[in-house]
């Protein structure tokens, strides 16, 4: 009894929570009695017993994971496609709902199941502008759950671009209103123009520069994200038509063009004779003669004319320079540009002294162990700076008979009382002329000290040779204060490693191959063009100081020289680098001292009276018939004298004499 009153009260208890839930499912109990034909005490059993009840579902399903468009995506596509990731709930997924902007948006659902992947393409467009997205998910019995929620773009517009100036001129050029674009090219008086405007902010811009004749340039650029932009253009061609075309990027791959855009750089020009200003002509009459032709000087600011010039350098420079100079900071090649352009008002005087300055810094810096104002004036005659003196003498080279350029001669005292002690410093000039020092009775001593060459030299004097014309550092003795001492040095060429090479040295052989003479043409133009766009006082009085040269020049042709002529060997072959030496011998002075050129020629213009001429040149002696005098006496009182004067190889007298 009450074994069978404890399976009532557990079967009391399964009916109980038979209420309790809503789906149906299976209990397993066990339950003791006594069927039919049994007795309770010769037969108990007990039987396994299956109770049916329904469980309700309180779990949500797992939240939707957004995959498409991503958070903060910009787009181009008023239709996307919104794809997401399946949820999972323990019992079954009922249905989704896709909020767009906070409403439910109705579309049909595509399911990948490879993917797990469900996906919604609107039908209708969405507008252009900022959006929000999110996915709602329910379960069969009501439950649900929530994406993340994310934010997109769209945009499907080109992007906008608006030129509002170029250069001075203020212009509305739209990209999106082709009418905009001017059909003839703005006319700009400035080279380097400003384009400055408005865009869409941080579309990207690419600018293509079609120039006539030449490569296309290629300038890129961004709009800030305040949709402004501005780019400058280089210098570019005066008088030619330049064609722009622009292509404009957003941030999502829209495009906007704007083309055919032209500009013209107007040439200015200076036009001789004046154009008359109308109204101001007297009644013209007909022409006895063709009209004079106008002429027209094109006016170029300076850095147009440093462009040109630039452009025509790069034709000859070797690549690699060019690569060099195009790596340069634009930073750098602006300030540059810059201080060229500040110099414009004196840059004539600029371009003039730069080369004696640099030589003459050149020339310091080598010779300044022994800097003395004595020092820096013979440094300004042997550049020619400063009048020069009367000459005395040469430093040549002992192999070529070249002459030396810039070579320090100390004149030492070879007394007893006084020995070493220094008399007097020269330094030769760009011919290897160096000029006098008048020094008092006594004995003396010079030495050459040159970068170069080595002194003395190592070759012995030839027997038909004096002291003073081939001098190796021989005490000499002056016997009167007004005699004027002639010595002709030779030096011996050093050989030398290009690792030794100090940039002392490197700038003397820069400013040994220097001379203004050479440079006088190319800084005549420089100046003539530099004073036509500059005509301060500074310019016009360095330009009327190349006038004066230029007339002096004009005057020298027009004049010929007193004593010119040619030397040359016995096949009548020139010789170069001999030593010439004019001499007044009422004055016992050095009035002239020359060195052949490559023709063997030489002149010399001096005042009408008698001189003698000698000439030297190492291995070769002046063979004159009937005299047994070293040099020849000249009369130009009333006439110039043209000299042809043949020297002999002493090794063909040698030869004669042995025979």
């Amino acid at each position: 009894m009450t074994l069978y009153n404890f399976d009532k009260k557990i079967i009391s208890f399964f009916f109980l929570l038979s209420s309790l839930f809503l789906y149906t499912s299976q209990a397993f109990a066990q339950a003791g009695g006594v069927a039919s034909g049994e007795i309770l005490s010769t037969n108990p059993k007990i039987r396994d017993a299956i109770i049916t009840a329904t469980v309700p579902d309180i779990v949500p399903p797992s939240a939707p994971i957004l995959i498409s468009p991503g958070n903060g995506a910009l787009l181009n596509d008023a239709t996307p496609t919104f794809i997401w990731q399946e949820s999972t709930d323990n019992v079954g997924i009922s249905y989704y709902q896709l909020y767009l902007d906070g409403a439910i948006l109705y579309n049909t659902l595509v399911y990948d199941s490879g993917s797990g992947q469900y996906s919604l393409t609107p039908t209708a467009t969405i507008s252009d502008g900022s959006h929000t997205w999110s996915v709602f998910v329910f379960d069969a019995a009501g439950n649900n759950n929530t994406s993340a929620t994310w934010s997109f773009n769209i945009d499907t517009l080109a992007p906008s671009f608006i030129i509002t100036s170029i250069g001075p001129i203020t212009a509305t050029i739209s990209a999106q209103d082709i009418g905009s674009i001017p059909v003839d090219p703005i006319e700009l008086e400035d080279n380097s123009p400003l384009f400055i405007g408005t865009g869409e902010k941080n579309s990207t811009v690419k600018v293509t520069v079609a120039i006539p004749g030449e490569t296309d340039q290629i300038i890129n650029f961004t709009v800030d994200g305040s949709s402004n932009w501005n780019f400058q253009l280089d210098i570019l061609p005066r008088d030619e038509v330049i064609t722009l075309n622009f292509v404009i990027t957003d941030l999502v791959g829209n495009i906007s063009i704007l083309t055919n855009l032209k500009i013209l750089i107007i040439q200015d020009y200076i036009i001789y004779p004046p154009t008359p200003t109308p109204g101001t002509s007297p009644i013209p009459t007909p022409p006895t003669s063709p009209p004079t032709p106008i002429i027209k000087i094109p006016i170029l600011p300076l850095k147009e004319i440093i462009d040109r010039i630039y452009k025509e350098i790069k034709k000859i420079l070797p690549e690699s320079i060019i690569i060099i100079i195009s790596q340069t900071p634009e930073l750098i090649q602006a300030t540059i540009l810059k201080i060229i352009e500040s110099m414009g008002p004196t840059g004539t005087l600029v371009a003039t002294s730069v080369i004696p300055i640099f030589s003459f810094l050149a020339l310091l810096l080598q010779l300044g162990q022994q800097f003395s104002w004595q020092l820096i004036l013979k440094i300004l005659q042997a550049l020619g700076l400063l009048p020069p003196k009367e000459p005395q003498g040469i430093v040549y080279d002992s192999d070529t008979n070249a002459p030396i350029a810039f070579a320090l001669l100390t004149i030492t005292s070879a007394e007893t009382n006084l020995n070493q002690q220094i008399i007097a410093t020269l330094i030769t000039d760009v011919d290897g002329i160096y000029q006098g020092t008048q020094l008092p009775k006594g004995k003396y001593i010079i030495s050459v000290s040159h970068q170069d060459y080595k002194f003395p030299t190592n070759k012995q004097r030839p027997t038909y040779l004096t002291v003073k014309e081939f001098y190796r550092g021989e005490i000499f003795e002056v016997v009167s204060s007004d005699s004027q001492q002639l010595f002709l040095i030779p030096v011996d060429k050093l050989t030398e490693t290009h690792e030794s090479r100090s940039f002392k040295k490197t700038l003397r052989r820069i400013v040994q191959k220097v001379k203004f003479i050479n440079l006088f043409w190319p800084l005549l133009t420089i100046s003539v063009i530099i004073t036509i766009f500059y005509p301060t006082v500074i310019n016009l009085v360095v330009l009327m100081f190349y006038a004066f040269i230029l007339l002096k020049k004009a005057l020298k042709s027009l004049k010929k020289p007193s004593i010119s002529g040619y030397v040359v060997n016995t096949n009548k072959s020139p010789i170069e680098n001999a030593i010439v030496r004019i001499n007044d011998p009422e004055k016992g002075r050095l009035m002239a001292l020359l060195t052949t050129n490559s023709k063997g020629y030489f002149s010399a213009y001096l005042q009408p009276s008698r001189y003698q001429i000698q000439v030297s040149k190492n291995g070769f002696i002046w063979m004159r018939k009937g005299s047994s005098l070293s040099l020849e006496e000249i009369d130009v009182t009333q006439a110039k004298v043209s000299l042809r004067i043949e020297m002999k190889d002493v090794n063909e007298i040698y030869k004669e004499m042995l025979k």
